[in-house]
């Protein structure tokens, strides 16, 4: 009960409303935009991890319902350092950490720690909540014992810093009315944009307030007193308050900044160590540069009166550097003084100076100022190009949460036509650093909108879509994206543009389908009525490219006459038209190969057919008995299966005797002989012999009381209307002891033909006397690609075979008399 009543009761405000030590996400906003900051997302590292200043452990948290980033500082007062104390070190302790948060809720600068959630004290914690940050700059300083590389500083993000500190101090020092009498590297604080802030705000002393004697406890917390290792010997040794003793705290930090966070003396905590060093030239200062060491000498003195003001130091040569000059300028409160000129100006030379910052202040600083400055649509053409090198070195998901937000409106917006011609320039970063759903639904609008407006940004739309086409969905080109290059290439008077719509075309040929080639493609290149010879020779790139993938008969009767027709060009010159004949033969040595191909395997297949079924192929130049052959006679006759009786017409009813429950029972199984089916060749010629009414009907056909117990019928039919059939049938009957030779056999028959035929699909069913289907296939036309590419006798790129009942429907429907 004892512990969950303390539970209970160490609860606190922000614990209940915040989500502590989760977490940070890429790319999520900072707490509470400052006047000097940006609010605009930051990348970072996708987790931070906890660190301590002080006794103040720092963690990132989110805030349950609206997701705002917060750091929460909290002290522990039961940790063993505070139990080492005695009571009035501890009490100590805790008011300066309860005045460092107090000052925190009340000043309110860019340059001093934001404070999101007041101070809250429980029995065993101290606790507040800040903007986000990063870390201290004790644990930031490169070949420091403490560094934690959780920050990388280079120098210009150092003298940036420095600068930042300058302005924090210098409204202390004047609005605040405030010394803060403790700078050190730990009271510094890196916020999530690499902002340099003022923190250890609880030992400030008011200005002209009463001085307090410096003394150092070794019991107690070095974060609760004033460094002696930093502190300004006129305030440690003369009793002097004034603003410039910060200035001296300052010079000190500047200096263990660039010596791996060593500061200029070490007094171990003794008055007589800073009497002792007072005044002392500061050592290694030949390894620093000149202007720092000026700066140095400048602030690290022994009399206050010389030393810079938080105002002049900025001043300084030290801090005239072009990468800093141009932060400078970039600042808020800056830029938005600045004409309109000045400001494009600015931008367009920022980018051959990005080089110069380190990836990280690129990022954190100059990145976030930018997209902010988006907001004035006439600086967006030269915004965009910076915003885009810095892009580069930012991971997918950093670009997804931090830059395309403020990019996605900019898709849909014609105006002004600079803006689409530097997004499309940067197409395949925007593709390389989005998802595919992302890319499809906000980035390829982009590309559609280029390619209705004017002809600069077509062009550079239409340079795009090759490389487009290799990643994008396969629908997604056909459907929309042909659709439009083609509506470019028919309205366009322009020649840049329409060899470019050509060169479009070319990269979507291995993308399209033959049927969108033969069907869209090649009625679209047959309408170009220009003979200048760019377009001309653009063309026949897509012609040769279309002539390898469509099928022989499309090349033969559609790509080689467009080929031949603009051959004839009369501007064409001599190695122009020697590149058409080069295509010309190529294309048709392909439809003579395969066109032979594919008329000698129809050979073999009908002589395999006819060696089946008995019948003997006439040979050339053999015997023949010329007596039987004009008498008519033979020496044996065999009686065909399916009697044609002339004077019954086309409008007879078949199908009721073949199917009628009257049918007389089929007499016990037998093996009489029998005709075989017409080979192929019979069949072409019955075809030519016997013409069919405009509305055919079945072909009349009786069976005795001795029929065979199998009935087989194939059909070769083509569609010529939504309701009309032409229909060829031939019905044979077959004994069921000959039923899975035979129906081999009629099967390899349909196969050919309906390529012969040239016919929509080609059918057999095999029917039972009872009216039972025993076997079935469909042969649809357009899976017959195979066997005209010559791949072997008889084989189908797709064979349908459905259900007995659904195909025995399906023939009795297109075999059915129109009414």
């Amino acid at each position: 009960m004892l512990a969950a009543a303390s539970s209970f009761f160490g609860r606190t405000n922000i614990s209940q409303t915040y989500t502590i030590g989760t977490a940070v996400h890429n790319g999520s906003r900072t707490s509470t935009p400052t006047p000097g900051s940006s609010n605009v997302a930051i990348p970072q590292a996708a987790h931070t991890p906890p660190f301590q200043v002080g006794p103040w452990r720092v963690q990132p948290a989110t805030h349950k319902v609206n997701g705002k980033r917060v750091s929460v500082w909290s002290a522990d007062k039961r940790v063993q350092e505070m139990d080492k104390m005695g009571p009035l070190s501890k009490e100590k302790t805790l008011e300066v950490l309860k005045a460092e948060a107090s000052a925190l809720g009340r000043l309110r600068h860019p340059c001093i720690l934001e404070m999101v959630e007041p101070l809250e004290e429980t029995r065993n914690e101290l606790v507040f909540a800040t903007e986000p940050v990063l870390s201290s700059l004790h644990l930031s300083i490169p070949g420091s014992l403490q560094y934690s590389p959780l920050v990388e500083l280079d120098e210009v993000e150092i003298q940036k810093g420095i600068l930042q500190l300058c302005k924090g101090l210098q409204f202390l020092h004047t609005s605040a009315r405030l010394i803060h009498s403790n700078i050190t590297p730990e009271s510094i604080i890196i916020n999530s944009s690499g902002d340099w802030k003022i923190s250890g705000l609880g030992l400030t002393i008011p200005l002209g307030g009463r001085w307090e004697f410096p003394t150092f406890d070794g019991r107690a917390l070095g974060y609760t007193q004033r460094s002696f290792d930093y502190i300004a010997p006129e305030y440690a040794l003369d009793e002097v308050l004034d603003p410039a003793s910060d200035m001296y705290s300052l010079g000190c930090l500047m200096y263990a900044v660039h010596c791996k966070g060593n500061p200029p003396f070490k007094n171990h905590g003794s008055l007589g160590g800073v009497r002792e060093n007072a005044g002392k030239p500061l050592a290694g200062m030949e390894r620093l540069d000149q202007d720092l060491r000026s700066v140095l000498s400048a602030l690290v003195t022994r009399h206050h009166q010389t030393r810079p003001s938080p105002s002049s130091l900025p001043q300084q040569s030290f801090f005239s550097s072009l990468p800093i000059s141009t932060l400078n300028f970039l600042d808020r409160s800056t830029f938005a003084a600045k004409s309109q000129e000045e400001k494009v100006s600015f931008m367009k030379g920022l980018t051959s100076v990005l080089e110069r910052f380190s990836e990280g202040l690129q990022r954190r600083k100059i990145l976030p100022s930018l997209l902010e400055e988006m907001k004035d649509t006439h600086l967006l053409p030269y915004i965009l190009p910076n915003v885009f090198a810095i892009s580069g070195m930012l991971t997918p998901g950093q670009f997804a949460s931090t830059v395309l937000p403020s990019l996605k409106p900019l898709f849909a917006i014609k105006e002004p036509p600079q803006n689409m011609i530097t997004l499309l320039d940067n197409l395949q970063m925007l593709q390389n650093k989005t998802d595919k759903g992302v890319f499809r639904e906000h980035v390829l609008p982009l590309v559609y909108n280029a390619l209705e407006s004017e002809h600069a940004n077509v062009e550079r739309a239409l340079k795009a879509v090759p490389d487009l086409c290799e990643t994008i969905d396969y629908a997604e080109v056909q459907g929309v994206l042909f659709p439009r290059v083609a509506l470019v290439f028919t309205k366009t008077r322009i020649l840049s543009v329409k060899i470019a719509t050509l060169v479009t075309f070319m990269s979507m040929v291995k993308t399209l389908d033959q049927s969108s080639l033969t069907q869209k493609l090649v009625p679209l290149l047959s309408k170009i009525r220009t003979k200048e010879p760019a377009v001309m020779m653009a063309t026949l790139a897509v012609q040769e490219a279309m002539g390898l993938k469509v099928d022989r008969e499309a090349v033969a009767t559609l790509v080689l006459p467009q080929l031949w027709s603009m051959s004839m060009g009369p501007l064409l010159t001599v190695s122009q038209f020697k590149r058409f004949m080069e295509v010309i033969k190529k294309l048709g040595e392909r439809v003579e190969k395969e066109h032979d191909q594919y008329l000698r395997d129809s050979q073999r297949v009908e002589d395999r057919s006819a060696a089946t079924n008995g019948v003997a192929t006439p040979q050339q130049g053999g015997n023949v008995d010329f007596e039987s052959l004009v008498g008519g006679g033979a020496p044996g006759t065999v009686k065909a299966d399916t009697v044609m009786d002339a004077n019954k017409s086309w409008d007879d009813d078949v199908w009721g005797s073949i199917f009628s429950s009257g049918q007389p029972s089929t007499p016990p199984l037998q093996s009489p002989t029998m005709s075989p089916p017409p080979t192929l060749a019979q069949y072409q010629q019955q075809s030519n012999t016997q013409s069919l009414p405009p509305s055919p009907k079945h072909i009349v056909s009786s069976f005795g009381t001795a029929s065979p117990k199998i009935v087989v019928i194939y059909c070769f039919s083509s569609r010529t209307s939504s309701t009309e059939v032409d229909v060829s049938c031939s019905i044979a009957s077959y004994n069921a002891v000959k039923y899975s030779t035979e129906l081999q056999h009629i099967s390899t028959i349909c196969r050919p033909h309906a390529l012969c035929c040239n016919t929509p699909y080609a059918t057999y069913v095999c029917i039972s006397r009872d009216g039972a289907v025993v076997q079935s296939h469909v042969f649809l036309q357009r899976t017959t690609d195979a066997v005209r590419s010559g791949d072997g006798d008889g084989q189908r790129v797709d064979t349908f075979e459905t259900s007995t009942t659904i195909v025995a429907s399906e023939w009795r429907h297109k075999t059915s008399v129109k009414e």
